[in-house]
């Protein structure tokens, strides 16, 4: 005869044993689960990987817009992807899907163009190059016909051994162009900026944050406001008169289009700055890298566009000057004694170095320009350093300059 307590017994035992059952089988399923799960994430960052690839493979200048692929025609796993002008560069989003999970990323991608050496680059007016003090060349240069030589200036003579560091070749007459893409993009937006009375909403006096997965926010800068806020992402600012930069101004990935823009003495970020009259930044400025000063002087509203940067300012990116027509004084960049650029210095028209200036990089422009107290040189480079070899192998340019058709690379990670 089986006792009454055994039948208690074989009660709570079962009881444990369908809630130790009962747990196996839950934690069964939650690893299943996580494991489905890290397959799902898995295979969200291969289509990922594959959207990016394919925004790297595009040729500059194409496939802007939106456009949504479903990359095994199965329906389950989709990428979408977003390509849009961003100043000079270009702006590639990559959205990836399977099921209800997702990831995306948003990127700024540039050209690699390490295999230019060239450090000069001179159009040909039938004037020689001339070099005195310490100037130093290291790299490809393109010169006139009539040649490279050493000179005299102010009783100084050249105290290098070579007048190039590097291969010399005959320079063309003109400039290589810029990229109609990039170009005609740079002209409507400048042409936006002189006609937005009430169009666009009137920038905030309060710091701001636009991430680069939302969308772009645009803002009209009333005459007389000054920036001296923090503004950073997915934004762009126009201005039909003068646009003030002050010093304490956090200023990171915006870009700035607008008649002419101030940049105050000291100023330190990171942005691009488009103008159709006139740029001024202030000494002891710093511009990170991939930073933009660009002048697109169309309707020639001033006797002559130009830009004028201040002595000791750091800058990091391309600096441009450029005109449709050649105008009787041509476009200028200005820049100021000791002052360092690591990038690419492009002017159609003049260029005017003062002494110390050092370009790791490339320079082109028509003509050089030196003043001194009593006298104003042509073609003359008086103690300055232009160094293609010192710019590092891993910087990218933009699109806007033409050359040999290139695939893009990711410049900057945005998010």
């Amino acid at each position: 005869m089986i006792k009454a307590g055994a039948l208690y017994f074989s009660i709570v035992i079962a009881f444990f044993i369908a809630i130790l059952s009962a747990s196996l089988i839950m934690l069964a399923a939650h690893y299943r689960s996580g494991y489905l799960k890290e397959l799902r994430m898995g295979r969200i960052l291969r289509n990922l990987e594959s959207g990016i690839e394919m925004q790297l493979l595009e040729k500059p200048g194409n496939g802007y817009g939106n456009h949504s692929i479903d990359l095994y025609g199965d329906g389950a796993d989709s990428i979408t992807i977003s390509r849009s002008h961003w100043g000079i560069y270009d702006l590639a989003q990559v959205w990836s899907f399977v099921s209800t999970d997702s990831i995306a990323k948003s990127m700024l991608i540039g050209l690699d163009n390490h295999q230019d050496s060239t450090a000069i680059y001179l159009s040909d007016e039938d004037r020689p190059l001339s070099v005195s003090g310490d100037t130093r060349i290291k790299g490809v240069a393109f010169v006139p016909k009539s040649g490279i030589r050493k000179a005299y200036v102010e009783s100084r003579p050249y105290s290098g051994v070579e007048v190039v560091y590097g291969k010399i070749n005959d320079s063309g007459r003109k400039l290589d162009g810029l990229t109609d893409a990039y170009l005609g993009y740079l002209k409507e937006e400048l042409k936006r900026a002189g006609n937005i009375d009430g169009e666009l909403q009137i920038l905030p006096t309060n710091s701001l944050t636009v991430g680069f997965l939302d969308s772009v926010q645009r803002f009209r800068v009333p005459k007389g406001q000054v920036i001296s806020q923090q503004l950073s992402g997915k934004m762009i600012l126009y201005a039909d008169s003068m646009v003030v930069i002050e010093k304490y101004a956090k200023l990171d990935n915006i870009i700035v289009f607008a008649q002419s823009i101030k940049v105050e003495e000291g100023f330190i970020g990171n942005c691009q700055l488009f103008a159709r009259d006139s740029i001024t930044v202030g000494n002891n400025a710093s511009l990170s890298y991939p930073s933009v000063l660009g002048i697109i002087s169309v309707d020639h509203l001033v006797d002559q566009a130009k830009i004028d940067i201040g002595k000791n300012v750091k800058f990091e990116g391309i600096i441009l000057s450029y005109e449709d027509k050649r105008s009787a004084l041509q476009t200028m960049i200005s820049i100021g004694s000791s002052s360092i650029i690591t990038g690419e210095v492009y002017a159609t028209g003049l260029l005017k170095l003062s002494k110390d200036v050092k370009v790791f990089g490339k320079v082109s422009c028509n003509r050089f320009i030196m003043k001194t107290p009593t006298t104003l040189y042509e073609n003359f480079l008086v103690d300055v350093t232009l160094d293609r070899k010192s710019r590092s192998k891993y910087y990218l340019g933009s699109p806007i300059f033409r050359g040999k058709e290139q695939h893009g690379k990711i410049l900057k990670w945005l998010n």
